[in-house]
């Protein structure tokens, strides 16, 4: 009886460290989701901003990538597809982080307009008005 009692402990240790592995998988979900995308929310929807300002509706397109080039962007990300540059904040729980839409025609913009991840109609609250005249169309 004393052999089967010392082999169960094994598997206990191990059924214990698989506990833990776990646990902290999930502790760096929600530290993911929630502190890095809550927390840090708003250090990337400033430097969204500053995109946001230089960003002006006749102004080159040209001219805006070089002036982006310069600004710091820690948190954002960036797509250019031909006439249309989107800029991006991390993810965040809820589908709730920004994403700048810069459109243009032959090289000049014409829309600038914050928008969430979940649809291109919805424009936070806290975001500054549309510039420009936006399509509502991917």
């Amino acid at each position: 009886m004393a052999s089967s009692d010392k082999s169960a402990q094994p598997r206990e240790k191990i059924f214990t460290l698989g506990n833990t592995i776990v646990m902290l998988l999930f502790l760096g979900v929600i530290y993911f989701l929630f502190f890095h995308g809550f927390v840090f929310a708003n250090a990337a929807n400033a430097e969204l901003l500053a995109i946001y300002e230089v960003a002006e509706v006749g102004g080159s397109l040209r001219e805006l990538d070089e002036q982006v080039a310069k600004l710091p962007q820690t948190w954002i990300t960036a797509s250019s597809h031909g006439d249309l540059r989107i800029f991006s904040t991390p993810l965040q729980f809820g589908a709730s982080e920004w994403y700048l839409r810069v459109e243009a025609e032959e090289g000049l913009i014409t829309c600038v307009r914050i928008h969430t991840a979940d649809s291109i109609r919805y424009h936070p609250e806290a975001a500054p008005p549309d510039k420009g005249e936006c399509s509502f169309e991917w």
